[in-house]
């Protein structure tokens, strides 16, 4: 009985510890190919007539992968997204937080009309040391309203790891 009962609890162990024993350091540098699937709802619109509109959304959704590597697939999104609204054209900001399962955050930044640049600014656990930069590009869905509207926000980045 007691034998068994050893077997038992070193088998315990061993599921136990496998996540941590399978999970895999995050690289010093690298490159992904991401797409955030995205559904925004405006907090705030300031409409000013024929000059434009300022608004603020919040938008959440999921990130996976373009090229289907498992390095930075499937991470949670959030992100305020700024616009400005000129006769002459439009400008989007934002800034976002990616969380993985592990509940690591990745902090990045996008500025652009419809694309532009993209800057990693650091985030917490595996990611604290991180900084890196790349572009994006925006796809709309159809049917969008200014109270609620969805995107593929598609984006290549590249980081390294802040030297300690």
């Amino acid at each position: 009985m007691g034998t068994l009962r050893g077997l038992f609890i070193l088998a315990a162990a061993l599921v136990l510890g496998a996540p941590a024993l399978a999970a895999e350091t995050f690289p010093a540098s690298g490159a992904a190919k991401l797409a955030a699937y995205t559904v925004c709802r405006s907090a705030v619109i300031v409409d000013m007539g024929p000059v434009g509109s300022n608004s603020s959304a919040e938008c959440i959704g999921i990130v996976k992968t373009r090229d289907g590597s498992k390095l930075l697939d499937n991470l949670a999104i959030r992100c305020q997204e700024d616009a400005k609204a000129r006769p002459e054209g439009y400008a989007f900001t934002g800034t976002c937080i990616h969380t993985d399962a592990d509940g690591d955050k990745l902090f990045m930044t996008y500025e652009g009309p419809e694309s532009g640049t993209i800057a990693l600014i650091g985030g917490s656990g595996k990611y604290k040391d991180i900084t890196g930069s790349g572009t994006w590009s925006v796809t709309d869905a159809p049917g969008n309203t200014a109270q609620l509207f969805l995107f593929t926000l598609t984006y290549d980045v590249n980081w390294t790891m802040k030297e300690k």
